[in-house]
C-alpha cells in the first residue's frame, strides 16, 4: 500500500523546539488549542532477531489546504516511498501528541495487515476524542492488526526530550499532573482496548 498523499515535505524534521514539545505533548485529558499532531519516530531494522537503530525524526500535521496531511499519513508516505523493503523486517516506534483519528487508524491498520514485516508500537501523550465510538474503534483496529498502543509515561517523555527536541542544555522537566494523567489515560485506553 502506498498512501496517495500529496506531501510537500517528504522528509521528516530532525527535531522540535522545547516550547513546542512542552505545549503539544503535555498529557492533559482535554488539551484545548492543541489542534495538530506531532509524531516522533524511530525505525529499526531487525537483524538476527536484534533491532539495529536506523532512522529517526519528527512529522507534524500539514494543515495548509493544498497538502493537508495528518502526521501518521506523512510518516506512511515517507516510509513507503523512501524506506520500506519487503526483504527487511522493521520495528517502528511512534511517540505521538494525540492518538490517531479513525481515518488514520484505519489506514495504518490496513498498512500493517499488508506488511507483516513491520511491527508498530505507538506511545501517545493523549487520547483524541476517547469518548467517541469511532475513535475507540480506530484504536481497536490498530491493536487487532498487531500494533501495540500505550500511553506515554515519564520515561517516554524524557526519551523524546533527549532524542527529538533541540538541545537547549536543559533537562526534561516534569509538569504538574503528569503521573496522575498517565494513570487516568492508561485506564481509559485499557477500557477501550478490552
Amino acid at each position: 500500500m502506498k498512501p496517495q498523499i500529496r506531501d510537500h515535505r517528504p522528509n521528516p524534521m530532525e527535531a522540535m523546539y522545547p516550547h513546542i514539545f512542552y505545549f503539544h505533548f503535555e498529557n492533559l485529558e482535554k488539551a484545548y488549542g492543541r489542534n495538530e499532531t506531532w509524531l516522533c519516530f524511530t525505525v529499526e531494522i531487525i537483524k538476527q532477531y536484534l533491532p539495529v537503530p536506523w532512522k529517526k525524526g519528527v512529522f507534524r500535521n500539514q494543515v495548509d489546504p493544498e497538502t493537508h496531511c495528518h502526521a501518521e499519513k506523512c510518516f506512511l508516505s515517507w516510509f513507503c516511498n523512501n524506506t520500506l523493503s519487503p526483504k527487511k523486517n522493521y520495528q517502528v516506534t511512534w511517540y505521538t501528541s494525540w492518538s490517531p483519528c479513525p481515518e488514520c487508524a484505519g489506514e495504518v491498520a490496513e498498512f500493517l495487515a499488508e506488511h507483516s514485516n513491520v511491527k508498530l508500537t505507538i506511545y501517545t501523550a493523549r487520547l483524541y476524542y476517547f469518548w467517541d465510538t469511532d475513535y475507540q474503534e480506530g484504536l481497536r483496529s490498530l491493536s487487532e492488526e498487531g500494533a501495540s498502543v500505550e500511553i506515554m509515561d515519564y520515561e517516554d517523555f524524557q526519551y523524546c526530550w533527549e532524542n527529538f527536541v533541540y538541545d537547549d542544555g536543559e533537562p526534561f522537566k516534569r509538569w504538574k499532573g503528569l503521573k496522575y494523567n498517565f494513570q487516568s489515560l492508561t485506564r481509559r485506553l485499557r477500557e477501550i482496548l478490552q
